[in-house]
């Protein structure tokens, strides 16, 4: 992993940390607030967690694609703390019903365009069931068991995850073009 890299991933760590040992009302997305200047939350609201069990379930499947994508995935974990603002930006726009969000998913969502990039033939079933569950979680409103009683899953987190996923797979396919183009 290259320093910079490694340094972004730090700077996640960090912010998954500082984000879960403050009170979430101070961290969390809330729209008002951000409109309001609180500028942090644009950061801080995609690494806070509603509960314990939303946390573990959002680091396992951080875990899992990681797991799946391999060595390949440490690039996308270094998009994390530039993606985070720019999802919580897209929900600004896209989400004006979303006042309040918690959690990791929206970035694990990007993660899972990646291991669908990095990951093989795995990783690519890994991206189209992900869809399912996004087409499933968008037309049904569905609750999650890792969410607390009233807290339905965010679909439009996920959809900002995998649009900007795609983004940066289009990058990472420019750079690398880049790179590889013989000197004329």
């Amino acid at each position: 992993m290259r320093a910079d890299q490694g340094l972004l991933v730090l700077v996640s760590g960090g912010l998954l940390l500082i984000s879960n040992v403050l009170p979430g009302s101070l961290v969390e997305y809330d729209r008002s607030a951000i409109i309001q200047g609180e500028w942090w939350r644009l950061w801080s609201g995609q690494f806070c967690h509603w509960s314990a069990l939303h946390l573990f379930g959002n680091l396992a499947a951080l875990a899992g694609v990681a797991i799946i994508a391999g060595r390949a995935i440490r690039r996308w974990l270094a998009l994390l703390p530039v993606a985070a603002p720019l999802l919580s930006a897209f929900l600004l726009i896209a989400a004006p019903a979303l006042e309040h969000y918690r959690g990791l998913s929206g970035l694990v969502a990007l993660l899972v365009v990646g291991t669908a990039v990095e990951g093989g033939i795995i990783g690519r079933v890994l991206g189209i069931a992900y869809l399912g569950k996004l087409i499933f979680d968008a037309t049904t409103a569905s609750p999650s068991a890792l969410l607390p009683d009233g807290i339905i899953v965010a679909w439009q987190a996920h959809l900002g995850g995998i649009l900007l996923g795609l983004v940066a797979a289009l990058g990472f396919r420019c750079q690398a073009s880049q790179t590889t183009e013989k000197p004329r």
